[in-house]
């Protein structure tokens, strides 16, 4: 329950965020897969732990681990399809633990006993000059492999934080939440992106969010960021859906939006209540 639009959001917050700094646990499944790889013969050159933990947009009981393995090229990449690189990840960590690469085909999902579970990633660097500027990561759906950073993205995500507050952080993990929702759910890197060309004011959660809504509606056909377009993964009819979830949000956000600018702020939450659910609290 909540009195104004921003004190919801706050409640709203502290319900699906994972609290507390979880980079230690992290860092812990990096060094298991780390050591397992390289005890069955995979020459791994570093375990980067990425993705919602240590950027700190994780969701509540929907959080698992990132673990890029980079791996020797000429080894292990070189003239290999993405899929057989993944089968051999998948050998190497343990078919009694590993499981099946999951729906993007880009990882193979290690599930423990204890949270977490980890999406080990493999990939190969890019270099220039003697200098990593990037890697390379398997689709095996397409059988392509797809440029990334990881690390780079963090540190966008990091600067980010540092020039336009922590409402930044905290709108990236109500969107997450907002897409678990959805039925064709956007990628987390693709949602983080235009969060990060979002040009707006980040005094409140309102207008941020309002805002995002009606930007995404262009990026999901298209989206150009680091040297590639990361729709790649949508189909066409996929994007279109999204665009049509993204719609619905937008007509809902705006209206709250200028509700609760005139100060009516029971009908601002409960318009955000449509559009982020039962985790979102009613007025009162």
């Amino acid at each position: 329950m909540a009195w104004t639009t921003e004190a919801a959001f706050s409640v709203f917050y502290d319900e699906i965020n994972l609290p507390g700094d979880h980079r230690g646990t992290a860092n812990s499944r990096r060094d298991w897969v780390l050591q397992r790889l390289r005890n069955s013969g995979i020459n791994v050159l570093e375990a980067i732990p990425f993705g919602s933990i240590p950027r700190f947009t994780a969701l509540k009981e929907h959080a698992d681990v990132d673990v890029m393995a980079v791996l020797h090229f000429g080894q292990h990449i070189q003239d290999r399809k993405p899929s057989d690189v993944l089968l051999d990840v998948k050998n190497a960590l343990g078919t009694g633990q590993a499981g099946r690469g999951r729906r993007n085909g880009q990882a193979v999902t290690v599930t423990f006993q204890s949270w977490p579970n980890v999406d080990v990633v493999p990939a190969s660097r890019q270099a220039k000059d003697g200098v990593v500027t990037g890697y390379e990561i398997p689709d095996m759906s397409r059988e392509v492999w797809l440029p990334t950073n990881p690390p780079q993205h963090g540190r966008d995500l990091a600067n980010a934080v540092s020039q336009k507050g922590f409402r930044f952080r905290r709108v990236v993990t109500m969107l997450k939440h907002w897409n678990r929702r959805q039925p064709v759910k956007m990628q987390s890197y693709h949602i983080e992106v235009i969060t990060l060309k979002l040009l707006t004011s980040w005094d409140d959660y309102s207008w941020p969010l309002s805002q995002w809504f009606q930007a995404a509606q262009s990026e999901t056909h298209f989206c150009w960021h680091a040297g590639q377009d990361i729709t790649d993964y949508l189909s066409a009819e996929q994007a279109e859906s999204i665009n049509v979830q993204l719609r619905k949000a937008e007509e809902a956000a705006s209206t709250a939006w200028y509700r609760s600018r005139n100060g009516d702020h029971s009908a601002a939450i409960t318009l955000w209540k449509s559009v982020f659910g039962q985790k979102f609290p009613s007025y009162g």
